[in-house]
């Protein structure tokens, strides 16, 4: 079984809004819509958790039967930050799942343009890997600095990536590894894919995608409705 554990807990302070971004409309529909749009067009995609305050609970259940996101299962309440979300979120849906096989996809809410084929080749990944991300290339040049003020140092271009959301894993030995992590460790991570690297887990890369645009700043959302507008003109 694979399912999707959409993060929807955060309060988007830099987009400048009065509710948190992912309720706000994009293109005429929540962004928390089209995001887990994306996962109940997938065909390999069972299932979908969401992470969200218990405040908008029933406007997501009312969402579910609005757009046909059949695919919803549970909503979990957030921790305390993005790894406690995640703990949250993978103990949800353990009533569900098998803890020896099957596949969870972290996605943030805020991302309504990631396509059903990146989520397809990153659980295919899976085959490979117990962790899977999309990442792109580094296209300018990176410099150093531990002020932000001077330059310390130029980086070489070639080995690095850009890391996005969503990133794929083992459901079991990732709940198992989320579970056997002191708070203190786990609160210290950042992305979904630090702790497992951290521990040496082989993480898998795959290309990622231009357009899947995480909505943080104001221009990012003028970008998202231009890409949709030019995505539902080739329906």
């Amino acid at each position: 079984m694979n399912i999707a554990l959409i993060l929807s807990g955060g309060v988007g302070s830099r987009m400048g809004l009065e509710k948190p971004k992912q309720y706000h409309e994009l293109g005429g529909r929540p962004v928390l819509v089209r995001t887990m749009e994306q996962f109940q067009f997938c065909e390999k995609i069972n299932g979908i958790v969401v992470v969200a305050a218990s405040i908008w609970a029933n406007q997501i259940w009312y969402w579910k039967e609005l757009y046909g996101l059949t695919k919803l299962m549970k909503i979990a309440e957030p921790g305390s930050n993005r790894q406690q979300s995640i703990l949250s979120g993978l103990l949800a849906a353990e009533g569900f799942m098998n803890h020896e096989q099957g596949n969870v996809v972290v996605q943030d809410a805020a991302r309504p343009l990631t396509t059903t084929a990146l989520i397809g080749q990153l659980l295919d990944g899976l085959r490979e890997a117990p962790c899977v991300m999309p990442v792109l290339p580094m296209t300018d040049t990176v410099y150093k600095s531990y002020d932000g003020q001077w330059a310390a140092g130029l980086l070489e271009r070639s080995t690095l990536f850009a890391g996005q959301a969503p990133e794929a894993f083992w459901y079991g030995a990732y709940l198992k590894l989320y579970k056997d992590t002191p708070a203190e460790k786990l609160n210290a991570m950042s992305g979904s894919s630090q702790l497992p690297q951290s521990i040496g887990w082989k993480v898998k890369l795959i290309p990622g995608e231009r357009e899947n645009i995480k909505l943080t700043e104001p221009i990012d959302w003028m970008l998202c409705e231009t890409i949709l507008r030019e995505r539902d003109s080739k329906i």
